[in-house]
């Protein structure tokens, strides 16, 4: 059974992960970006139906009536649409009515060619500066552009968690090389002290001495291993096959210091997508606004229609004019008072959360960018301990070969070189993680 899974594994795929082929898989294939991006197109969808408002419209009606002593048809065909210019409406369109008409349906009876006809209205007051159409296509628009910087924000935010995760997968691998170096080591000089115990040559006492070195070593090897294996799962999640399939098997890479280490410029957090999503629902709410202003107004609109009759045979005058007025008042419009009271406080709210949002980030990049800063400080600081560390633990190492100390300080000194190494490079991947920081608080992935 054990031959058969290390058989399947290894046929498995491996990476041989770059921080670019991180980034690139985390923008390829990461459902939840996926996810982003499909809210987006499902906006800009919202976006095409509320333009949808102002549509051409075509109607189409007609009446026969059959009857001894009127008998006669109408056909009318109506092409109108309501622009979003001031809430100026347009219309056109043909009638025909054809037979006898009594006295009072009179207004129905064309030629033989028919009346065309056209007209335009007007809103002087309500719904002129904006109506309810107007409003919700520029709120639509504005959630495109919300959903726009919300995919932004996500692809921002994976990037950083992936790229996070394969630093940390690097640091693993670093960490777990340095542990397996010092077990080696106290197991080699096991050997060693075995032969000299069975040869009488040194105290049993020594022989535990370094075998409970052997132990304590092992442990922190096999907990860095359980480390890196979580690690490599997660990372799995964002690193993932053409097909979207999360890789499991990773080739061994190692954290390494850049060419030069870099200290980040700061950058204007204005553009960054948290407080443009917020800008945006202030603009929602100004639409709002602007609405519930007009809906306080009067109703009053004008109306201009002409026709002409199509025939030479005309029973009358072929030319009309048709001017009218319309005007409403409502006693109460408790609807337009309480949007608008709503308006007002939401919007105060937003101003709230866009001062508080503005300043953490503000707060939280600068503290990353006094990390990057010391971060450079402490590579310098942590490799000095270092190369110290090993000075001293060689030094300890030959003098125990002399017999001029014990075994029990060598081992302490060996563990000390291999923590002051492990300390380093992880103070080198927390100078990676800032910088990572740095990026999503500023948006400069």
């Amino acid at each position: 059974m054990i031959s058969l899974i290390i058989c399947l594994i290894s046929i498995l795929p491996v990476w041989s992960l770059s921080e670019n082929d991180v980034k690139e898989s985390v923008l390829k294939h990461l459902p939840l970006i996926e996810e982003a991006a499909l809210k987006y197109e499902a906006a800009r969808g919202e976006e095409t139906s509320a333009e949808g408002a102002f549509d051409h419209k075509i109607s189409f009606k007609s009446r026969n009536r059959i009857e001894d002593k009127y008998a006669n048809q109408y056909f009318e065909s109506t092409i109108e649409r309501t622009t979003p210019w001031k809430g100026l409406g347009l219309m056109a369109g043909h009638r025909q009515g054809l037979g006898t008409f009594p006295a009072y349906d009179g207004k129905n009876q064309t030629s033989g060619a028919g009346e065309m006809f056209a007209g335009i209205t007007m809103p002087l007051l309500r719904n002129f500066n904006i109506d309810e159409n107007r409003a919700e296509l520029g709120s639509k628009r504005i959630d495109t552009k919300i959903a726009s910087e919300q995919l932004i924000l996500k692809k921002n935010i994976y990037l950083h968690k992936a790229l996070s995760l394969y630093y940390k997968y690097l640091l693993e691998n670093k960490k777990i090389k340095i542990r397996k170096s010092i077990l080696q080591l106290a197991e080699s000089r096991q050997v060693m002290l075995e032969k000299r115990f069975v040869a009488g040559d040194l105290e049993k006492i020594k022989l535990v001495d370094n075998q409970r070195s052997i132990d304590k070593r092992r442990d922190e090897y096999l907990k860095t291993e359980l480390d890196l294996n979580k690690i490599k799962a997660e990372l799995g999640l964002y690193v993932r096959d053409a097909q979207g399939i999360p890789v499991t098997h990773f080739t061994e890479q190692e954290l390494s210091p850049p060419e030069r280490l870099l200290v980040m410029a700061k950058q204007n957090l204005e553009h960054v997508p948290q407080l443009k999503i917020i800008n945006y629902e202030l603009e929602k709410l100004k639409i709002q606004e602007d609405l519930n202003h007009q809906l306080k107004l009067p109703g009053l609109a004008v109306e201009v229609l002409g026709a002409r009759e199509l025939s030479r045979n005309r029973p009358y005058d072929p030319d009309s004019l048709q001017l009218g007025v319309k005007f409403d008042l409502p006693l109460e419009n408790r609807k337009a008072e309480g949007k608008s009271v709503a308006s007002l406080y939401k919007y105060k709210a937003f101003e709230r959360q866009r001062i508080f949002t503005f300043q953490e980030l503000t707060r939280y990049y600068d503290l990353t960018i006094l990390a990057i800063e010391i971060g450079h400080r402490r590579w310098e600081i942590t490799n000095r301990e270092f190369e110290n560390s090993m000075t001293m633990a060689g030094a300890e190492k030959k003098r125990w070969l002399q017999g001029a100390t014990d075994l029990f300080i060598v081992n302490l000194r060996e563990q000390d070189t291999a923590e002051s190494d492990v300390k380093r490079w992880t103070t080198l991947y927390e100078y990676f993680q800032s910088t990572l920081d740095a990026k999503l608080y500023s948006a400069t992935f």
